[in-house]
């Protein structure tokens, strides 16, 4: 049994846990049987979906060394041979100690340790970098680095890609919450700006997350303006990507879920571990980058970059291409391949 360490909160975007239920459910159809531990019993339903079993720890998920010795007897109860930790709360103490009782894969965001576990596992643009595999080249620890392993759902591989037609729709979605009413302002200023702008026709599905916490501006904008579309917890996210011509997005795994479908976008960050991928989108091309919204107010750059996009055809294509070149959609394949053969 693998177990998967991870927690979606308030404050934890549910990608960790996308991102590990798209690693696990490759696993099983490998063979393997698959437990997820949670610090507290917050979006369960999505483990349920999927088909999984979970365990509550009941334990602090800013304080992680707290739950060991329980998280422990589980290992042995459950028969747990290996695990993937998700989670930036995980201390070098608390990986070292779990390493001693089995082998531990850890998704590693933020490069700031070399961690000791038998495997790290880190992609995004930047991310087969020599620098990051030079910390690990003298350690006995596998590298799974660069582009190839990004954890993406099935619905987003190559085989599974939809031939849905592309309507006048922009998506727009900021993962699990948004602290900067980033969703609501932007649409704000694309209705103001509506009489003048090449969005004028355009209707805009809005995908927020479970544990989206202010709502209300949102409903009462859906309800007075019968373009803009209001969807929350979305099972499908392939279905309103594939429909759409362009996205807004904060950064995060659905930035590579909108390459693998070919959605041109504008994105934007407002956490630490979202600006580098962000901002290396932006550099190398293959996406326009708005700002930080902690920094920044990045509405009117967001509007812009849509405008540039529907106003370039050139420029359009060029970023679909790019794209759809760099995220193939069978990471999820080569991680469970990796997890099958880890050991100590």
């Amino acid at each position: 049994m693998i177990g998967f360490r991870v927690d979606a909160n308030e404050t934890i975007a549910t990608g960790h846990l996308m991102r590990c239920l798209s690693i696990a459910e490759i696993c099983r159809k490998k063979g393997e049987e698959c437990l997820f531990l949670l610090a507290e019993a917050k979006e369960t339903n999505r483990i349920e979906a999927r088909g999984f079993s979970y365990t509550i720890l009941h334990s602090d998920w800013k304080n992680m060394e707290g739950e060991l010795e329980y998280l422990f007897d589980i290992i042995q109860e459950k028969k747990i041979r290996k695990m993937v930790v998700d989670s930036y709360q995980a201390t070098v103490e608390y990986l070292s100690r779990l390493e001693n009782k089995v082998p531990v894969l850890y998704i590693d965001d933020m490069e700031q340790e070399v961690y000791p576990v038998s495997a790290v596992l880190h992609y995004g643009i930047n991310s087969a970098s020599e620098s990051y595999l030079k910390k690990y080249k003298e350690c006995n620890i596998s590298v799974l680095a660069g582009m190839q392993y990004i954890p993406l759902r099935e619905e987003f591989m190559p085989e599974k890609h939809k031939t849905a037609e592309r309507k006048d729709r922009i998506m727009i979605t900021t993962g699990g919450t948004d602290p900067f009413h980033i969703a609501e302002r932007f649409l704000n200023y694309c209705i103001d700006s509506k009489e003048s702008s090449v969005l004028r026709n355009y209707e805009f599905d809005v995908i927020v997350g479970a544990l989206y916490d202010d709502l209300t501006g949102l409903e009462r904008l859906a309800e007075k303006h019968r373009e803009i579309h209001l969807h929350q917890n979305v099972s499908n996210m392939s279905d309103y990507m594939y429909r759409c011509r362009a996205a807004v997005s904060a950064g995060g795994t659905t930035l590579y879920e909108l390459c693998a479908c070919g959605i041109p976008t504008i994105c934007f960050s407002f956490s630490d571990n979202q600006k580098p991928g962000t901002v290396a989108f932006g550099d190398c091309g293959v996406m326009a980058y708005a700002g930080d919204a902690r920094e920044t107010d990045v509405v009117k750059g967001l509007f812009l970059g849509l405008e540039e996009l529907f106003t370039d055809r050139e420029l359009y294509d060029r970023r679909q291409k790019l794209m759809q070149e760099l995220v193939d959609g069978k990471g999820s394949e080569r991680i469970a391949f990796f997890l099958s053969t880890m050991e100590h």
